[in-house]
């Protein structure tokens, strides 16, 4: 009789070898789905989660996940200390994204997320359902499959410790939302700022520095390599600006042996260096070409401005006034082309280096960035008068030196 006997084995499933092509292909849908769920969680501190503003987004994010399952079968978004991982795959960022991405581990770590999975297409309902758990009052109680009083039909939550977690990843993260924190509280100022609003508070500005500054301490380079960090965007360079400041400031500050406090107010005032801009019409700011007088004026009185709004906060104690008068003191020319030589601290010399070092090396509406050769160039020649020269050349030799060593290879 037929068929009594048993059956041979099935053939063996032949694995093909995983191609660059498959690995670039990943990291490009990876870093598309990451780009538009960091899209999703600014606007959802702004929006109702029923709202058509995310509409674009969780369209972007859905055809990921749906690239995705086609290729690999599954979607598996995991967090990874300072990365995401998608389908094991670490995930790179442009640089434009990376405080954007520190946000989303933020919330996500808040809420005790730390992963994301899907192995059937995800329907509209599941993205917002997924973004109504990005609004600031989560729900209470979250399982696998999001918040029990209204769960997803696909989509699945991972609840417990990250993947690949230690300690210097949980650093690294850390590093990643300070920095974040930094450049979102400058930004927030000054939006509070030109609504006429009372800025944000200053302690605030206090413990994100304190962090920076610990943080700075314990991993140099990854901290200095925070300051590569560029933007376009108008709305967001002022904060970025801030924060690379604020990097550069603490660094520089460190190699030229100042105290823990001095670094602290070195960060501080580099933060509030550049809040007067609030004043200034955007259109101005904004603008590709030269200045008219008006407009040169507007932004002359910027560091009055920023002087002003420090010393708003509260009362004024020696520390509002320390700040102040470095953020004003850092856009004096050290050497001015008329009148006497100003008295300039020293926390106004090093934010006006750091300042400048970080604008030439980044694109602005009126120009391209500057290579940090180039940059260094420029300071120790054409922009000299502007700068202490003994300070300016222990930077060059110091600080960009050691930037340069954080650039990535290739």
């Amino acid at each position: 009789m037929k068929g009594t006997g048993p059956r041979p084995p099935p053939p063996p499933v032949e694995v093909l070898p995983e191609t660059e092509a498959t690995r670039e292909q990943r990291q490009h849908i990876g870093e598309k789905a990451l780009v538009a769920l960091c899209s999703v969680l600014r606007n959802a501190r702004s929006y109702s989660w029923e709202h058509d503003v995310f509409a674009a987004q969780l369209d972007a994010v859905q055809q990921a996940m749906l690239e995705l399952l086609g290729s690999d079968g599954t979607f598996e978004l995991d967090l990874a200390g300072d990365a995401f991982h998608v389908n094991g795959q670490p995930i790179r960022l442009q640089p434009a994204a990376v405080p954007l991405a520190a946000a989303l581990r933020t919330e996500l770590r808040h809420r005790g997320v730390t992963g994301l999975r899907a192995s059937l297409a995800p329907p509209k309902t599941d993205l917002r359902l997924l973004l109504r758990l990005f609004r600031p009052a989560p729900p209470p109680r979250l399982d696998d499959r999001g918040d029990p009083a209204r769960p997803f039909a696909v989509l699945r939550l991972r609840l417990g410790p990250e993947a690949g977690s230690s300690g210097l990843s949980e650093r690294t993260a850390r590093l990643a939302e300070a920095y974040a924190s930094a450049a979102a509280f400058v930004n927030q100022t000054i939006h509070q700022l030109r609504m006429g609003a009372p800025p944000l508070p200053v302690r605030t500005a206090g413990r994100i520095v304190q962090d920076l500054v610990d943080l700075q301490r314990s991993m140099p380079m990854r901290f200095l390599a925070l300051a590569r960090v560029k933007v376009e965007e108008s709305d967001r360079y002022w904060g970025v600006h801030a924060a690379n400041v604020a990097v550069l400031a603490i660094t520089f500050g460190s190699r030229l042996g100042l105290s823990k406090k001095r670094r602290h107010d070195l960060g501080m005032a580099a933060m509030f260096h550049d809040v007067g801009m609030a004043a200034i019409p955007k259109t101005v700011l904004q603008k590709s070409g030269k200045l008219d007088e008006k407009g040169l004026r507007a932004v002359k009185a910027s560091p009055l401005l920023s002087a002003r709004a420090i010393l708003r906060d509260g009362e004024v104690s020696l520390a509002a006034l320390e700040r102040a008068q470095g953020a004003y003191e850092c856009h004096l020319d050290l050497v001015p082309r008329e009148g006497p030589l100003p008295e300039i601290g020293l926390p106004g010399r090093i934010l006006a280096i750091c300042e400048s070092f970080d604008a030439l090396t980044t694109t602005r509406p009126f120009r391209a960035a500057h290579g940090l050769r180039e940059a260094t160039r420029i300071m120790t020649s054409e922009q000299l008068f502007r700068f202490d020269p003994q300070l300016v050349d222990l930077f060059v030799g110091v600080v960009a030196r050691m930037l340069a060593a954080t650039a990535p290879a290739g």
